[in-house]
């Protein structure tokens, strides 16, 4: 998971690095890089979260 996560993230920084042509341009993309991977990783753990919660539901309803 965090290789495919950093793959992503690299290949992304390298396609938005060629698109641009000033190092403010390369400063701009690469904060948009950032909080496009700041936000993945957020819905990652919202949903992690969530799973173990039911986890959790499922585990009190069988020991009940």
């Amino acid at each position: 998971m965090k290789t495919s996560v950093w793959t992503i993230t690299a290949l992304t920084l390298s396609l938005s690095l060629a698109a641009c042509n000033t190092w403010q341009g390369v400063k701009e993309d690469a904060k948009d890089v950032g909080h496009a991977a700041g936000r993945g990783i957020e819905k990652a753990g919202q949903a992690t979260g969530r799973g173990i919660e039911k986890a959790g539901e499922k585990i009190q309803e069988i020991s009940k």
